[in-house]
């Protein structure tokens, strides 16, 4: 039984809380999208629009299943606290999103590598005010479902069995193999991807807070296709603030997947791990998790012998035990 289960912490290992939280993300967020179909005569738009919001709730359900079934700790230990670090570190995500992808925008037009075409545009049939505020929902939608999954869950349960850099390694690996059968997906995508997971992971570990790579993700996809025009990740916005045609080396902008395919997104997201580097490390707040650089580096099916007492409890519940 040590091979799945871990007495002194009373819960399952962590290679099998990870795959045990994928399954239950697969069934409650993905699963019913592929069995069910929209009704007849619901417009394609409309159906797109309300997918994501509810597949966010799945994903939601089956994060808040998994920390009570699998990893039996509190939000503290994926970085959430509604505290008002919490809300700075979502405000200082949310301006280094925008910051790089105005960034990379100003320089593809320096380079003149792409075209404004014009101002304003939208292919959806609701005014342009309303049509850009349900893109910043499914971008906020997203950013939530994915950062939970990726930086929350996997990154703390990963970051237990293998130290926090492998686990970013890994859990930004995943993030990459996400989007591999996103539109026009490449390799160089799936490095851009990869860079980008790490970007995400870092302001989640710097800051101590899961919001600021909340922020920073909504940020990126929100300026990247709603604002600047481009691609996301091989996917096209129906509204843009600035609609462009892209042209420039494939190399450097990332042509039809969009910049993190090119050089010039992944320069901008190791800028950005340059930057969060830059600032002072918050430690882990006192309610239930430690600083990631010392969270145990047991191994992922390691036996309990010896093993370090739960950083991941409760401080009473490490009080009340003496």
């Amino acid at each position: 039984m040590n091979l799945f289960w871990n007495r002194e912490e009373r819960r399952l290992r962590a290679l099998w809380r990870v795959l045990g939280q994928l399954l239950l993300v697969f069934l409650l967020g993905y699963l019913p999208f592929h069995l069910l179909r929209p009704p007849r005569g619901l417009p394609a738009w409309v159906a797109a629009e309300v997918a994501t919001p509810l597949r966010t709730l799945g994903v939601i359900a089956a994060v808040i299943l998994g920390r009570q079934w699998l990893d039996r700790r509190d939000w503290e230990a994926y970085g959430v606290r509604l505290d008002a670090r919490g809300w700075r570190a979502l405000w200082a995500g949310l301006a280094l999103g925008a910051a790089l992808l105005s960034a990379i925008f100003v320089l593809e037009l320096a380079f003149a590598w792409v075209d404004v075409t014009g101002l304003r545009v939208t292919r959806l049939p609701v005014p342009f005010a309303a049509a850009l505020a349900l893109a910043l929902f499914q971008d906020v939608c997203v950013g939530i479902q994915e950062e939970l999954i990726t930086r929350g869950s996997l990154l703390r349960n990963l970051s237990d069995g293998l130290g926090t850099a492998r686990a970013v390694l890994v859990s930004s690996t995943l993030f990459a193999l996400l989007h591999l059968g996103n539109p026009n997906a490449s390799a160089l995508g799936m490095v851009g991807i990869f860079a980008a997971g790490v970007l995400l992971a870092v302001a989640r570990l710097r800051t101590g807070r899961l919001q600021a790579a909340i922020g920073l993700h909504i940020a990126w996809n929100f300026f990247e296709g709603a604002v600047f025009g481009f691609a996301v990740s091989g996917t096209r916005e129906r509204v843009h603030v600035i609609a462009i045609a892209q042209g420039g080396p494939t190399l450097w902008t990332g042509g039809v997947f969009g910049p993190e395919a090119g050089l010039l997104g992944i320069g901008a997201c190791l800028a950005g791990i340059a930057l969060l580097f830059l600032l002072p490390r918050y430690p882990e707040p006192t309610g239930g998790t430690d600083a990631e650089a010392d969270l145990p580096r047991a191994r992922l099916l390691g036996d309990d012998r010896g093993s370090a007492p739960d950083p991941h409890r409760s401080l009473s519940d490490r009080q009340s035990q003496g």
